[in-house]
């Protein structure tokens, strides 16, 4: 009898290991629930928005203009894309951007580059508190050039011709100390996306942002570095006047109106010669190219001729400029041969002695 029941229940256990791998094996063969398997599309539950999307492939390098963009409804992200086609034309693709395709912020050149205009180039300058106007000076800003220099002399003589006088006018700030363009514009869109967020006045949660922000600010104040640079867009043709000035004198940055558009009008003064003469055999095509801006920052300018010496030579500007017209005068009546005799107490009587 023990024989027989030790058998039972082997039996049974064989049974019970048979019936748990039928049961795993049915298991696995069940298709999973829809639900689990279903995943959500990534724009599911977003409006859709007008976004700038691309007409054709889009090479880096090349300014976008208005042909090659237009407009479509997408499910994008608020902060995504431009809803607009006019804030990406002039802008330039950092990489090829595929036609068909939305334009993404990050397919665009950012910083400093993406601010210079075709012509100009991106020079940095010294500052202080006295040239920076008072570290008053943002990017965006528009500023004159003044120029302090002591005019060079010979050896041994006594530099006693100090001069100051406006060097460049109307020149826009890309960046000053550590903030230039692109940050300012990632402060402004972080600044009105917390503004969208903004909690509810009166709430828990107002208060403890407000409390956040003024630890953050009372952190910061006073910690800031001064600015010891700007950055400027120059035209390339003055790049090295204003690089020279900066070496061998001292800028001065004049805040202006953005409004104000007065230049002034060098074509009135006689020009520097530049340090690298012309050729004298240029044919008209090469005379004309000799005044591009580029050949004039590289033909550049000495400290004496932005001094305005010309150490006894005539810049070209002078030596062909025509001589002002003189002054016309009245003709005098020819003078009497003699001594001319008048009384003081007769005037009217005049006696010449001959």
């Amino acid at each position: 009898m023990p024989k027989a029941i030790r058998i039972a229940a082997i039996l049974l256990l064989v049974l019970a290991v048979l019936l748990a791998v039928l049961a795993f094996g049915i298991g696995r063969r069940t298709p999973a629930s829809p639900e689990l398997t279903i995943k959500p599309e990534p724009t599911a539950g977003l409006p859709k928005r007008v976004v700038v999307v691309t007409t054709k492939a889009l090479p880096a390098g090349q300014p976008i203009t208005a042909a090659d963009l237009s407009t479509t409804e997408l499910q994008v992200a608020p902060n995504e894309g431009f809803p607009a086609i006019a804030d990406v034309v002039g802008r330039v693709p950092s990489h090829d951007i595929a036609a068909g395709g939305m334009v993404a912020r990050g397919q665009l050149l950012q910083g400093i580059a993406a601010g210079i205009m075709p012509g100009e180039r991106a020079v940095a300058i010294p500052v202080d508190e006295l040239a920076g106007v008072s570290n008053r000076i943002t990017p965006g800003d528009f500023v004159d050039v003044f120029m302090s220099l002591q005019a060079p002399s010979e050896a041994g003589a006594q530099r006693d011709n100090p001069q100051a006088r406006l060097l460049l006018s109307r020149l826009r700030v890309l960046g000053y100390g550590a903030e230039d363009v692109d940050t300012q514009q990632a402060a402004a869109q972080a600044e009105g996306n917390a503004a969208a967020s903004q909690p509810e006045p009166g709430s828990r949660a107002e208060t403890i942002a407000s409390r956040s922000n003024n630890s953050a600010s009372g952190g910061t104040t006073g910690n800031a570095a001064p600015a010891r640079s700007a950055i400027l867009a120059v035209p390339v043709q003055d790049a090295g006047r204003l690089l020279l000035a900066a070496h061998s004198g001292k800028l001065f940055l004049a805040l202006r109106n953005p409004g104000d558009t007065a230049l002034a009008d060098a074509s009135i003064f006689v020009t520097p010669p530049p340090v690298l003469p012309l050729r004298r055999d240029l044919d008209a095509v090469d005379a004309e190219a000799a005044s591009r801006p580029e050949n004039q920052a590289y033909a550049g300018i000495s400290l004496a001729a932005l001094a305005g010496e010309s150490d006894g030579k005539k810049s070209p500007a002078a030596a062909t400029a025509t001589p002002a017209p003189a002054r016309p005068r009245a003709p005098r009546p020819a003078s009497r041969q003699g001594i001319e005799i008048i009384r003081g107490t007769t005037p009217s009587n005049r006696l010449s002695s001959p």
